[in-house]
């Protein structure tokens, strides 16, 4: 179909005294096609603004469903079919006769069905210490050595001075998530009011159209802070307010913008970039300092101070204790009281250690994420002895606990269980348990390591080594 300005200079050329060859010529059409165009009239101002020419329009082939108009129209009409799916119309309309196809009837269903009321779209600005904004980030950069890595961050901004704060992170977790929330309140110097995140499973757990569910995590985080977190319908940025895209902000000025021989480098330009952005230079949406407008934020967030570092908040955790009396977290399974095996315990997760509360019986752990072996402490490995029965099962248990010190551990019994006839490793491996819990792990497995180069598998040759690393 020629388009409605190609016509209009066809029209043109002709009023000018062009001919028809140099009109076809100009245009790219055929001869016949500018003969026919010339033949009717030239498109008016209305033709233009509508983008055709009426009079080209040919009558077209009558709509099989445009009779049954009326009884479309009355049945969206009636209460509570507004929005009555089109199939179902469309099932209905074959008892009134209806014997055309799909793509009819859904185009007559479509011009008469009643469009939704539209919202106005209304910004907003925070007040001081009401509302701050945070969003998890992905950028991919090539370091100057040439090696291109994804880097992922969180973001938080303070929505009335537009004080910011970027944390470099590992993932999108759900504890990445609350130990960032936690850094960005430190640079803040406070909590405010309201937090403004999109739906990440981290941040909601239940399904979009259900009742909003938050992460134990952070439901927690916001009772410990009495804070209102808000979520925001995805890709609907206005519902955020006045912000700016604070993700993009981000990787336009800062990630996209410098470039970076390392990770190191890129935390280094990090904290030399936020100190520039909040104390140094006018924000473009207000066009003062962020810092000079956090002052009157001050306020209201020292009314809601930080209780915890990002390393030292609890993040809580129920967990019933095992058989083996431990309780798991992050792949490692942590030694539990072994007289409360079945019950529920609390496990409070810190960033570099984890306590196991049943009651007012409370244990503490290095934290040592993914780990195979299960990790007890001294007087939980002598606590299990009371609570096993058998000399058999005592004696296995404190070989156990010797092979989970690690593969050297494993070679020392490997080589003492082969080389004792009858059963007889039981001695030494009770002498070895006895040691272990007097000296610790590490100072034990560097003994028994050193006792196998020499080929020495006996319980004096292991207190030898104890006492030349003492």
């Amino acid at each position: 179909m020629i388009g409605i300005m190609v016509r209009l200079k066809v029209h043109h050329l002709r009023e000018g005294g062009v001919k028809h060859e140099a009109i076809c010529k100009a245009t790219g059409i055929s001869q016949r096609s500018v003969e026919r165009i010339l033949a009717g009239p030239a498109p008016t101002e209305a033709d233009l603004r509508a983008g055709v020419c009426e009079s080209t329009r040919g009558p077209g082939r009558p709509s099989v469903a445009a009779s049954f108009r009326e009884q479309v129209l009355a049945l969206l009409s009636e209460e509570g079919n507004a929005e009555l799916p089109s199939t179902e119309v469309l099932r209905r309309s074959h008892d009134w006769g209806y014997r055309g196809g799909r793509s009819a009837m859904f185009e007559l269903i479509k011009s008469v069905r009643p469009g939704k009321p539209r919202e106005p779209l209304v910004r907003f600005e925070g007040l001081p210490g009401e509302f701050a904004q945070f969003d998890f980030g992905e950028v991919k950069l090539r370091f100057s050595g040439g090696s291109l890595r994804k880097v992922t961050f969180f973001a938080g901004r303070l929505k009335y001075s537009r004080f910011m704060h970027i944390v470099l992170v590992e993932n999108q977790q759900s504890e990445a998530l609350i130990r960032s929330l936690l850094a960005c309140l430190e640079a803040f110097g406070g909590a405010p009011k309201e937090w403004v995140f999109d739906n990440p499973k981290t941040v909601r757990i239940s399904k979009p159209g259900e009742p909003i569910v938050l992460h134990s995590y952070l439901r927690d985080l916001a009772a410990d802070l009495n804070v209102l977190p808000t979520l925001c319908t995805p890709r609907t940025p206005q519902q955020k307010g006045s912000v700016e895209n604070l993700v993009g902000f981000s990787k336009k000025n800062f990630f996209y913008a410098r470039n970076f021989r390392d990770v190191e480098h890129l935390a280094a330009e990090l904290s030399e970039w936020l100190q520039e952005v909040n104390f140094e230079r006018p924000c473009d949406a207000t066009g003062q300092v962020p810092a000079v407008l956090r002052e009157q934020e001050r306020l209201w967030l020292e009314q809601r101070p930080r209780r915890w570092t990002p390393e030292s908040y609890p993040l809580r955790v129920s967990r019933v204790i095992t058989p083996m009396a431990t309780v798991t977290h992050e792949g490692t399974a942590y030694g539990a009281p072994p007289k409360r095996i079945g019950a529920t315990a609390l496990v409070l997760v810190q960033a570099k250690s984890l306590e196991i509360v049943v009651d007012r019986e409370r244990c503490t752990h290095v934290r040592r994420d993914g780990c195979k072996v299960v990790q007890r402490l001294p007087e939980q490995r002598r606590e299990m002895l009371t609570v096993i029965h058998g000399q058999r099962k005592q004696n296995y248990f404190r070989r156990e606990s010797l092979l989970q010190l690690g593969p050297a551990a494993f070679d020392f019994l490997e080589q003492l269980v082969h080389r004792s006839s009858g059963g007889s490793w039981s001695p030494v491996v009770n002498d070895l348990f006895e040691l272990l819990q007097d000296h610790g792990e590490g100072p034990m497995l560097a003994a028994l390591a050193a006792c196998h180069r020499l080929g020495c598998y006996d319980t004096l040759s292991v207190t030898r080594e104890l006492r030349r690393a003492a």
